[in-house]
């Protein structure tokens, strides 16, 4: 089969170390693209902690996408300007953010390029650090004039879990939750996925769903992994994930698992 898109995560599955593209990886990616298949990042993370990324594989000013905030906002690589924006009211966010809040929980505001906070903490500035941007502080939701595409609650699992229960039997028709990372649970608008992002963005570039590939390792990847022709789980990923997958990479993300995938299925 000629797969004609390759969908991919970047936390634990195409970065090594969380922090760079491997040369085995981003070789093998853009063999890949000068054969004309499409190279899709799809992150939780917003725009500012890609586009560093994106440089270093040249995408940017090609035709493309890149899908960020699990689904949220899609940029055009042309002009990496945002084309698709999902987005919720601050005010429908505010019991669940006072909720987790009171449970020692650190939020997280997304909006396009603007990240918030609520104060700036160790956590804030390690975070900003990696993603290279500088938030703003705010110190309720509702003090912000606009709408968000994301929410990210950071914490122990068990405060997260309690938040995620709270949450759904709030606004379960409202809104999707899913787990980013162990401790992080990211809060976002009900028909926000990665997999109906893969869709769209796949339907706009004229490719079919039997010829795209998904690659990921957690939670948030799963509606993907779910939807693509091809879904595929890291040798690293959570267990749930890896059974939703029709293939397992033999090598884990730092071991260039992504290379892997496309050497196997692409060439």
């Amino acid at each position: 089969m000629g797969y004609k898109m390759v969908f991919s995560d970047m936390d634990g599955t195409l970065l090594w170390k969380g922090v760079r593209v491997s040369v085995e990886n981003s070789a093998a990616i853009r063999k890949a693209v000068d054969k004309g298949v499409d190279f899709v990042i799809c992150t939780g993370r917003g725009v500012f902690g890609v586009e560093e990324h994106l440089k270093e594989l040249d995408l940017i000013g090609k035709k493309g996408y890149v899908i960020c905030q699990n689904g949220a906002a899609v940029y055009d690589l042309r002009d990496m300007r945002l084309v698709l924006k999902e987005s919720f009211s601050p005010s429908l966010l505010k019991p669940v953010a006072d909720y987790g809040r009171k449970l020692g929980l650190e939020l997280f505001y997304y909006d396009d390029r603007n990240f918030m906070a609520e104060q700036m903490t160790g956590v804030v500035k390690s975070y900003c650090k990696v993603m290279r941007t500088t938030p703003r502080i705010v110190k309720d939701p509702t003090e912000y004039e606009g709408e968000f595409t994301k929410c990210l609650f950071s914490g122990p699992r068990e405060a997260l879990e309690q938040v995620k229960a709270y949450a759904e039997e709030l606004l379960g028709d409202q809104v999707n939750l899913f787990y980013s990372a162990e401790t992080y649970l990211e809060f976002v608008k009900k028909s926000v996925s990665k997999g109906n992002a893969l869709e769209a963005t796949a339907k706009e570039a004229g490719v079919d769903l039997k010829d795209t590939i998904a690659i990921g390792d957690s939670d948030n990847d799963l509606s993907m992994i779910r939807k693509a022709g091809l879904g595929v789980a890291m040798k690293n990923g959570e267990a749930h994930v890896k059974a939703a997958a029709d293939y397992i990479t033999e090598r884990d993300c730092e071991e260039n698992g992504v290379a892997e995938v496309i050497e196997k299925f692409i060439f």
